[in-house]
This record gives structure tokens, C-alpha cells and sequence, in this order.
């Protein structure tokens, strides 16, 4: 398994996006946060959607032209119109804006539509949290992200429709909530089937409603995934993804569930802004938020489990363990990576040293607890 840096994958990343037909700016934005998904240990959300990108694009579901437009606006809210374009500039572009409302009117939201895959959904919330706001976003899928099973059904009913949010952190990094709404991302389920691993007991249904580990239910068959909280808790997952539909559906106008254009993959996002400053001066803040998080990491861990993690920890120690020892790239992923580099006359970045890949949880089963990612 091949290990690059960040710098060279972005790299790659910005040339392969150029002469996919993306502005120079755009392509190095679209490959900044994609690399930082793999920077941040979210390699399902990262330089994998390459191949998958540029296809979509040769397919016409993604215009590279295409500009994010404001359909509406007053000073606290709007709606934006992504033209079809990714996600990742779309919806960077929603947050950015409800950060720039939130100066003025102190808390903003903006919805993003008509726009394709957003990537990393956490990545928005920490863009406010970076700038010292709170951040939240709440994206939606149709067509092809229809993937979950309503609780007590046995069919993909509604998207795995994540929930992101971002807090600034006196200490270093975000605060940062990043979670699907069904027991496992869809893009982890991919992963998985890519690594030859087994998904964990609980989270997918083969056709048959039966549950199940194995990827190809989902990616070849007609599985659904559970929502979170599995057979016995899902009202919980499905009742969340529920929520982010209406927001990112109904209200945002980026259409829900029963809205399937099977070909593409629409996101919607509404996304939050909130100045910390308008509740508690920052002071004040940066001491309860600090004294939170000594207070949770110093809870007693449980057997086998070697500390107590804040949500964010996980990207954090990633990112820290990445930026100096390479981002890992799965075999099968770079396969495909290097066919699309060569369609398109992109020079392959050069590998570093071979180094074990770092376990991940959430593509096998564990025999002991571990500590808990967020």
C-alpha cells in the first residue's frame, strides 16, 4: 500500500481536477479538502472520490463550469444555487457566507442545492470553527445516496444524511462532531469492500431485510444500512436523518428521499453560523470549554481502552500522525487512481516508504472495546 504526502496529493489532486475542465482555483480548493480528509484519517471521504469525480464529470452529472449562484437572501438567511458543480466548493462557499452574515447579525444560515458530492462534511464546520464561530451543517442525499432503512423497514428509504458541527477550541483544534446518521457511512462500506474487510456486526441488511457483513450486500445487491442505533435504537438514527431532510429538503429546497434522480448524486446542506460572543464573552467561553473537555478525558477509561477522546481527537491525532509519516492510499484505490491520471496526462506523485496502515475501526469487526472515536 502506497504512502504520499499531503503536498504531492494535492497536488496530483489540483492538476487532475484542471484538466478535468475546473478552474485553476477551483481544482486547488476541491483538492485541498480532499486531502484533508485523508489528513484528517477520513480516507473514505478523500483522494478515493478522484476516479469517481472525474467520471462524473466525462458523464455530465458534474459541470465544472458551473457557478454557485445566490437565489435568495436577506441578512440572517439564503439559499444558494450550486449550478450543478461539486459540493466542496458549493457548499464551502454556503458556509463561508453564513460566517460573513454571523459578524453582522451574529447567527446565519444558508442552504446550499443543486450541487454534487460535498465530501467530508465536517470539513464546513471547522471552516467556522477556524474563524472562531460555531458551525453546524447538515447535508442530505438523493438518487444514487438513497441508503438507509427506515426503522423497521427492510429497503433503502433515505439518505445516511450526516450531522456536522464545529466548536472553536482554546487548546488547538476543533471541537468537532462529525457522524452519519445510519450505523456506517456509506463511503466506509466502499472502503471496506476495497480493503477485502467485513463491515461491523449491526450495520446492513442484505436484499432479504437479513442482517449482515458483508460490503457486496450494499454495493452489488439491494442491502440497505441501518440507521443509527441499529434493529433496537434505530428511531433514533432514522428520526435524525429525518430532521435533515426536511432541512436540507424541504426547507432548503434541495429535495428529500422520494426525490430519485438514480443517475446522480445530489447533496444538500444547510449550514449554521453562530458567534460564541453573542451568548458568552470569549473568555468566558474558552474557560467552560476547556474545563469540559479535562473534565470527559479524565473519566476512567474501560478495559482495553487507553484514554477518553473529545470528538475531534480522532481527526486531530490523525492529522498530526499524517502531516509528518504520509497519507496511506489502498491498493485498489490507487489502481483506479493511476488509470485516471493516465487518461488525462497527470504525472503520479512519487510514493514514500512503505509503513503499516493504522487500524480502522469502523471497516472490522474488534474484539475488545477501543477507544471511542466520535
Amino acid at each position: 500500500m502506497p504512502r504520499f504526502s499531503a503536498g504531492s496529493l494535492r497536488s496530483m489532486c489540483a492538476r487532475t481536477f484542471a484538466a478535468a475542465g475546473f478552474s485553476a482555483a477551483d481544482a486547488e480548493r476541491i483538492a485541498h479538502l480532499m486531502v484533508e480528509s485523508n489528513l484528517a484519517g477520513h480516507d473514505s471521504h478523500g483522494v478515493r472520490h478522484v476516479p469517481v469525480y472525474v467520471q462524473r464529470v466525462r458523464d455530465g452529472l458534474i459541470d465544472p463550469a458551473g457557478r454557485t449562484k445566490v437565489v435568495s437572501e436577506t441578512p440572517a438567511t439564503a439559499i444558494l444555487d450550486g449550478g450543478r458543480t461539486l459540493g466542496h466548493l458549493a457548499a464551502g462557499r454556503g458556509m463561508a457566507l453564513a460566517v460573513e452574515k454571523a459578524r453582522t447579525v451574529r447567527i446565519a444560515a444558508v442552504a446550499v442545492r443543486n450541487n454534487e458530492h460535498v465530501g467530508r462534511v465536517g470539513a464546513y464546520p471547522e471552516m467556522a470553527a477556524a474563524a472562531g464561530f460555531v458551525g453546524l451543517t447538515f447535508c442530505n442525499a438523493q438518487g444514487r445516496g438513497i441508503s438507509i432503512a427506515a426503522h423497521g423497514g427492510a429497503e433503502r428509504r433515505i439518505g445516511a444524511n450526516p450531522i456536522a458541527a464545529g466548536f472553536p477550541n482554546p487548546d488547538g483544534d476543533p471541537i468537532l462532531l462529525d457522524m452519519s446518521t445510519s450505523q456506517i457511512a456509506m463511503n466506509k462500506v466502499r472502503q471496506a469492500r476495497d480493503r477485502g474487510a467485513a463491515l461491523p456486526e449491526g450495520a446492513m441488511l442484505d436484499e432479504d431485510g437479513t442482517p449482515t457483513t458483508d460490503p457486496a450486500a450494499f454495493m452489488d445487491r439491494a442491502g440497505a444500512a441501518l440507521p443509527l442505533g441499529g434493529l433496537a435504537f434505530g428511531h433514533k438514527g432514522f428520526g435524525l436523518a429525518v430532521v435533515v431532510d426536511l432541512l436540507c429538503g424541504a426547507l432548503g429546497g434541495a429535495g428529500g428521499a422520494p426525490d430519485r434522480d438514480e443517475a446522480a448524486l445530489d447533496n444538500g446542506t444547510f449550514h449554521i453560523a453562530i458567534d460564541p460572543e453573542a451568548f458568552a464573552e470569549r473568555g468566558v467561553y474558552d474557560a467552560r470549554a476547556r474545563r469540559l473537555a479535562a473534565y470527559l478525558r479524565a473519566s476512567r477509561p474501560l478495559p482495553g481502552v487507553d484514554r477518553v477522546r473529545m470528538p475531534g481527537d480522532f481527526e486531530a491525532e490523525h492529522r498530526a500522525e499524517r502531516i509528518t509519516g504520509g497519507i496511506p492510499v489502498d491498493d485498489a484505490v490507487w489502481t483506479k487512481i493511476r488509470a485516471t491520471l493516465a487518461r488525462l496526462n497527470v504525472p503520479e506523485p512519487e510514493p514514500l516508504r512503505p509503513m503499516p496502515l493504522r487500524d480502522d475501526p469502523h471497516t472490522r469487526p474488534s474484539r475488545r472495546v477501543r477507544g471511542a472515536r466520535p
